[in-house]
């Protein structure tokens, strides 16, 4: 199995337990060959034991004085405290590895998350470059009206694949309380095709419409509008 696999079949606390068979201790020892990391993750184990016992020591009962002295060689028995004392060290001992195991399982569940995050991420810009290369891919530069000297989009359009692309590459940044919106005219009449978002730095997707003859960006309250606010129209191009 692999290492992520290993780590969370629960092995590892059972050989710092001591309570593998054999053969699964070979395949632990086997493991912590192939992942010499994996001797940090022990020695961590046995000190949290370690320090877990020595917080619970329990000091057996002291001898009565009239009892006879037992011979020094003779090996004597198990008093109720010591009983219990390795009773409450090895059910500890049993809890803070189970402790220590869900973190490494959220740990693990945090490190898939991430990684397919990193996949989604990287699958989306192959999308991307794919759709800004595709041949029926239109690049239209929305450009500055009169209401707004500096803005300019760049909105990709493909008329075969029936989607659109907005690239904000120039839009002044906004207060936190108005939003950029971007409408497309469609026989005469506006029609919002998305609400462009914050992070002005990442492509986003847009709405495609069929027999758009223009397309259209302006300031809105944060939410967008239901008709556009024609005079802060900022950005224009007819296609």
């Amino acid at each position: 199995m692999d290492k992520q696999t290993f780590l969370a079949s629960g092995l590892l606390e059972q050989y710092v337990l001591g309570i593998t068979d054999p053969e699964e201790t070979q395949e632990v020892e086997q493991h912590l060959n192939l992942y010499p990391e994996l001797h940090q993750e022990v020695a961590a184990m046995r000190e949290a034991i370690k320090q877990y016992a020595l917080q619970q020591e329990i000091p057996a009962p002291a001898q009565k004085t009239n009892e006879p002295q037992r011979s020094s060689t003779a090996a004597a028995p198990k008093t109720y405290g010591q009983i219990h004392w390795l009773s409450v060290v090895v059910l500890g001992a049993l809890a803070l590895l189970c402790v220590l195991s869900a973190l490494r399982m959220r740990n693990l569940q945090e490190e898939n998350k991430t990684l397919l995050t990193q996949l989604s991420t990287c699958e989306s810009r192959e999308e991307i470059v794919a759709f800004l290369k595709d041949s029926q891919t239109q690049p239209v530069v929305l450009t500055e009206t009169a209401a707004n000297t500096e803005a300019a989009a760049l909105v990709y359009w493909n008329k075969v694949s029936k989607k659109a692309m907005l690239n904000p590459f120039n839009l002044p940044k906004l207060p936190e309380d108005q939003q950029y919106q971007i409408w497309v005219d469609v026989a005469g009449k506006m029609i919002s095709i998305g609400l462009i978002a914050q992070d002005l730095a990442k492509y986003q997707d847009l709405v495609f419409l069929e027999n758009a003859a223009s397309l259209n960006v302006t300031i809105e309250p944060k939410g967008g509008s239901k008709e556009p606010t024609v005079s802060r129209l900022v950005a224009s191009r007819v296609i």
